[in-house]
């Protein structure tokens, strides 16, 4: 059911309750007469007319009822009927609160119908939606290709022909940038569609790793653990003699991911080790970056430090 619908649900809830009170509360002050019987008998039928059209409605539009609301509606119907016995037999009081009770029923109905149809967001809503769950496919990308970035990195390092590898990487940059643009411009579609083009090329990248993963056999990732070992306890022993913190806490980092790749191996998970030795290879990175301000002689130092002997 519509937004409007709903609104008119709403509104018959409301214009029933009042109308129900007002002859409630005036029943004292009025003598007991066909015409107040009428008028109460006038206004059930055209809210029993609005309740029929709401439910046809509904399931014109495939809701199933309510079994709870038509309970409510039919006991509103039998109501009506012993009202209206009551007022042919001159009993209009009795009639009366009949009737009442009949148009209580038919407000009970509506509103287990209201509490059943589910709110409809309205466009800021649904634009706010689009614009979270796109961010945060973004994000996951971004993450993504950080990993990939340094899976590439690690395949350059040990001699593995990146170049298409890093043109892919910067056309998927471009167009993350572009789907963010898009979301911030409240272009959904057009974002949606540089996402999945990223996911093309990024699914393009990691089957490429998968092959350079295969190529890479488990005594030559053991060389290269060894080999990052000792250019690890090299830095190490610099940062510790320039007391450089940054440094030091960055070898803790990668010597965790290290230490991590160890354990793939041995239970050759090939994938999982590259992906640890990657964030080895970012961590020891950031380990010589933060040396080098500090002296000149660090470059020194760090250039001492075996270099890797794998090849493609």
């Amino acid at each position: 059911m519509h937004l409007k619908s709903k609104w008119f649900i709403i509104l018959t809830l409301v214009v029933v309750a009042l109308s129900a009170l007002m002859l409630v509360s005036s029943s004292a002050s009025l003598q007991q007469t066909t015409e107040k019987t009428q008028e109460l008998f006038s206004l059930f039928q055209n809210a029993n007319a609005t309740v029929s059209k709401i439910f046809r409605q509904l399931e014109a539009d495939g809701e199933t009822l309510p079994q709870a609301s038509l309970v409510e509606y039919n006991q509103a119907l039998i109501l009506a009927r012993e009202s209206e016995s009551l007022s042919i037999a001159g009993k209009y009081s009795e009639a009366d609160e009949k009737i009442i009770q009949a148009l209580q029923k038919l407000k009970e109905a509506l509103r287990i119908v209201y509490a059943t149809i589910p709110e409809q967001p309205t466009e800021t809503e649904i634009s706010l939606e689009r614009t979270v769950q796109l961010k945060s496919s973004i994000k996951r990308y971004y993450e993504q290709l950080q990993l990939i970035e340094n899976l590439t990195r690690l395949a350059d390092y040990v001699g593995y022909n990146t170049t298409s590898l890093e043109e892919k990487i910067q056309n998927i940059k471009i167009l993350l940038d572009m789907a963010l643009n898009n979301v911030e411009q409240r272009r959904f579609e057009a974002a949606s569609e540089n996402l999945a083009n990223a996911k093309d090329l990024s699914d393009l990248i990691l089957n490429s790793v998968n092959n350079f993963a295969v190529e890479l056999k488990i005594q030559r990732i053991a060389t290269y653990i060894n080999k990052t070992q000792e250019r690890l306890e090299a830095i190490r022993e610099t940062a510790e003699a320039l007391s450089n913190d940054a440094s030091l806490a960055a070898v803790d980092n990668a010597e965790t991911s290290l230490d991590n790749a160890k354990v793939y191996l041995e239970e050759q998970r090939i994938n999982e080790t590259l992906s640890e030795l990657a964030d080895s290879k970012a961590s020891e990175d950031e380990a010589v970056e933060y040396l080098k301000p500090t002296t000149s002689s660090v470059d020194a130092t760090v250039n001492k430090a075996p270099n890797a002997v794998l090849s493609p």
